[in-house]
């Protein structure tokens, strides 16, 4: 009997997508007048990178763990200043986690497999839309 993609697998398919949010707004974050929460988007960023060294599986969930949080609380730190498009990050970002967790039953994993490539480039608007209004950390 052939079983879907493992818990894992399906964290890496997060983490793939909150990588291409870290890719889209946090591009050329520098300069020093920086606002506050462009540090917040630099510990993202950084924590998206580290996971290319993690070595085992238990190293990965440890990477995950801190690249959801570090995630978090740059999408906490940015809201009130860009709050339509954090919420627009936040919508694409639920619909693709639930697609991903529809990957593990053979039953839903046809329909997700057809909505993802959609929904990956709504993730990419919506992060791309995010980059754009926080231009204050180019």
């Amino acid at each position: 009997m052939r079983r879907g993609p493992s818990p894992l697998v399906a964290r890496l398919a997060v983490i793939v997508i909150l990588a291409l949010i870290g890719a889209g707004i946090l591009a050329g974050c520098g300069g020093s007048s920086k606002p506050a929460y462009c540090s917040d988007l630099t510990n993202f960023k950084n924590a998206v990178a580290q996971i290319k060294t993690t070595s085992s599986p238990s190293a990965l969930v440890s990477q995950l763990k801190t690249v959801a949080s570090t995630g978090q609380a740059a999408i906490s730190a940015v809201k009130t200043n860009f709050a339509p498009e954090t919420t627009a990050v936040k919508n694409s970002l639920a619909a693709l986690q639930n697609s991903a967790k529809q990957l593990t039953s053979s039953s839903t994993r046809a329909a997700a497999v057809t909505a993802i490539p959609s929904q990956v480039d709504a993730l990419r608007t919506a992060a791309d839309n995010l980059k754009n209004a926080a231009k204050q950390c180019k």
